[in-house]
């Protein structure tokens, strides 16, 4: 077998390359032939290469959130040269990724991080052949840097809690909904509103609620209040920031627009510079537990869930059903409720008064994860179920 594995856009951090090596190395593991290929900003200056690439035979195409759907050759989807099914994998709601997701190629097929966004695809893009779920697997530090990561007592851990992700003030995003028009800022204070008195819609059923239900142009409303779940995912995450640091628990944050934040409370925060995704990973095997704010996933994990269990740091998360179905609760990772912030905080402030627990908990989880949570088991098990699907 012979695939062919496109990095096609550059996403936050380098995470897209991180994530496109991944598959190439798992596949490669199986026996799988790879071709790598790095699409350039600039297409037409790669137009040659981009032909040659049609003559040769590939039994799969890979891509992640990608930019090549929408791609023309002479007239036609470029993809459509090739007689290979497209294995889209996308790492946001479909809703962000739209004017990709809405071209009818004749082999289409989408990898999902969450269930619910499989069954999203399945409704509102039916030229898609297949959504198949492929959730988020962990990646040790090692896999990317050099030497070893020996494993260190937590107690000589230096950071007791890491956030590594991106800040974007909420003025921010209400500034944007409001140029666009005051009935989007006043759906996503609606929604917000739902989510916070302990809604477990889905985002899509929260939004079917608030528009007019028009099924051909839904998928594209949905594209143009994306903005809406940007902020809905940053107030939770603000809200859950601003407790620990009430709390008096030092946090310590990795990633873009941190020198933003301003709180009262602000001086609790540890900023580190924005850097690579390897970089992050690295920075999980210093620290205790790593905080994650689930971004409106209901039935998948964050990357940043797996990478810490993978990495003998603690998951602590809100939850979501396959959190819940696949990881024992206080055994393997720490899961809080999202709609009582103080209360996670408490949460939070307790277990750090427990080194003992904290390093049961990182063992639970890494052994959780090294079993059943690889990529190599991810690619493992997609090739098995999928092997009808290529060419």
């Amino acid at each position: 077998m012979k695939v062919l594995i496109f990095q096609s856009k550059r996403l936050s951090y380098d995470s897209s390359w991180c994530f496109a090596e991944m598959l190439c190395r798992s596949m490669k593991r199986q026996g799988i032939s790879v071709r790598p290929f790095l699409l350039s900003e600039d297409i037409a200056g790669q137009e040659e290469e981009l032909r040659a690439l049609t003559r040769e035979h590939f039994d799969g195409i890979f891509d992640i959130n990608s930019r090549l759907p929408n791609v023309m050759l002479d007239d036609r989807y470029y993809l459509d040269y090739f007689d290979a099914p497209f294995f889209h994998m996308i790492i946001d709601h479909p809703m962000h990724l739209h004017y990709s997701l809405q071209i009818p190629l004749r082999n289409y097929y989408v990898l999902c991080l969450d269930r619910y966004h499989q069954k999203y695809i399945e409704t509102c893009y039916p030229h898609i052949r297949e959504a198949i779920f492929f959730p988020f697997a962990g990646i040790p530090a090692d896999t990317f840097t050099p030497g070893n990561f020996p494993r260190s007592p937590m107690k000589d851990r230096p950071v007791e809690l890491l956030f590594p992700g991106t800040y974007t003030p909420l003025d921010y995003y209400r500034e944007q909904m409001e140029d666009i028009s005051s009935d989007q800022w006043e759906m996503a204070e609606h929604i917000l509103s739902k989510l916070r008195h302990g809604s477990c819609d889905t985002i899509e059923q929260l939004y079917r609620q608030e528009i007019l239900p028009d099924t051909d142009f839904f998928p594209l409303r949905m594209h143009k209040s994306r903005l809406i779940d940007r902020y809905i995912r940053e107030w939770f995450r603000e809200k859950i920031l601003q407790a620990l640091l009430e709390a008096g628990i030092c946090v310590h944050v990795m990633g873009f627009r941190w020198e933003m934040y301003d709180t009262p409370y602000s001086s609790g925060l540890v900023i580190h510079p924005p850097c690579s995704y390897t970089e992050q990973l690295n920075a999980l095997t210093k620290s205790k537990l790593i905080l994650n704010v689930q971004p409106l996933f209901q039935d998948g994990p964050h990357d940043r869930v797996m990478n810490a269990m993978m990495n003998r740091s603690v998951a602590v998360t809100d939850g979501c059903d396959y959190i819940s179905e696949q990881f024992r609760v206080g055994e393997d990772l720490i899961v809080y409720d999202k709609n009582k912030p103080e209360e996670a905080a408490m949460q939070i402030l307790k277990l750090l008064k427990d080194t003992d627990r904290i390093e049961w908990i990182a063992e639970n989880g890494y052994q959780k994860t090294q079993k059943l949570h690889t990529w190599d088991q991810r690619i493992q098990k997609f090739v098995r179920k999928n092997s009808h699907l290529f060419h």
